[in-house]
């Protein structure tokens, strides 16, 4: 079967992968529909997504929908010509995190398409995935499997709103990528009194405000008209942006005891930290999510609109156009492949 394998910066390639037998609790996939994610981008551009390296060919992609092909002799709740939405996290179940309930941080965690551990943990973007059957969320047999893929990074968008206590709240989303764009969305559905995003770019923040009821502000600007007076502070910041800068103006943008939720990651730079102490800030990091991923997918199917976030889809085997437009953020939200032979 054909896989996508990245094998360095800008080295992706479509290989051809042997298949194997099934596991007991294993379940064969067919891929219908997978989306592009910031990490797939950054493995694409730059062999890497923060400490974690491509050494090793490795099969890219963990957002996904699709059809269910084959189970195991032991699998009871997945049946074959299921629809289904795939958890990516692989948490071990026995560290202390895991034994406290906070499995998203497992000191061992495998997430499909990660280049984190050594062996790397191979992703799903190839014809026929296998994955646990507890990582299946079985769909509506009408579910549409496109908005079925977004479930993952609704997930993550959700995990930093539930962080961020937003319930309330006047809520600023700095960055309207993907994640940005959804955690305005899980915001808004986690009852936040207001949502405002910021962008550098105003093609993204239109898009953004065609699929949420949010107000936009130009990054550019966000500063200057808060401190000066001209709008007020915020209760709780998501930045999803990863632009040390937003980090920044976050910072000063927020109300004394407020609450930034870091969700993109950060390129090295000097951070204001002393803004924190002296308005007694909480700082929390996002990191994927925790017990979310189910009621991302009732969320997802359940806002069709949010099928506007896909900018683009490429067939399954078309590699580096479909990358490249998913780097092109002026112009893209979410890229996704599609697989006809699986996405009816």
């Amino acid at each position: 079967m054909k896989a996508y394998v990245i094998h360095g910066p800008k080295d992706l390639r479509i290989d051809e992968r042997t298949e194997r037998d099934l596991a007991a609790d294993e379940v064969r996939l067919g891929l219908a529909y997978g989306g592009i994610c910031g990490s797939d981008m950054h493995y694409y551009q730059d062999g890497k997504v923060g400490h974690s390296i491509v050494s090793d060919p490795m099969v890219l992609g963990h957002e996904l929908a699709a059809l269910v092909l084959e189970v195991g002799q032991d699998v009871k709740d997945v049946t074959v010509d299921d629809r289904v939405a795939i958890n990516p996290s692989l948490p071990c179940g026995t560290c202390a995190m895991c034994q406290q309930g906070e499995e998203n941080v497992c000191f061992n965690m495998k997430y499909l398409g990660s280049a984190a551990k050594q062996p790397h943990t191979q992703g799903a973007f190839e014809e026929r995935p296998v994955v646990k059957d507890h990582q299946c969320v079985v769909l509506p047999s009408n579910a549409n499997l496109k908005l079925a893929a977004l479930a993952e990074p609704y997930a993550i968008a959700l995990h930093a709103a539930n962080l961020g206590e937003v319930a309330g709240k006047r809520v600023l989303v700095t960055g309207a990528g993907t994640i940005g764009t959804l955690a305005a969305v899980a915001a808004l559905e986690q009852g936040a009194s207001e949502v405002f995003v910021s962008d550098v770019h105003q093609a993204a923040l239109e898009r953004v405000s065609k699929l949420a009821d949010v107000q936009t502000i130009n990054a550019k600007a966000l500063e200057e008209l808060v401190v000066s007076g001209e709008d007020k502070f915020f209760d709780v910041v998501l930045e999803a942006s990863g632009a040390p800068q937003a980090f920044n103006t976050a910072l000063k943008v927020l109300i004394p005891k407020g609450r930034l939720i870091q969700v993109g990651f950060l390129a090295p730079a000097e951070l204001d930290m002393n803004l924190i102490l002296t308005k007694e800030l909480t700082v929390k990091g996002a990191y994927r999510f925790l017990n979310e991923f189910e009621k991302a997918v009732e969320s997802v199917l359940a806002k069709p609109e949010l099928l506007g976030a896909v900018s683009a889809t490429y067939e399954f085997g078309v590699a580096d156009e479909a990358f490249e437009a998913s780097l092109n953020k002026q112009k893209h939200l979410k890229v996704m492949i599609r697989n006809n032979k699986y996405a009816s």
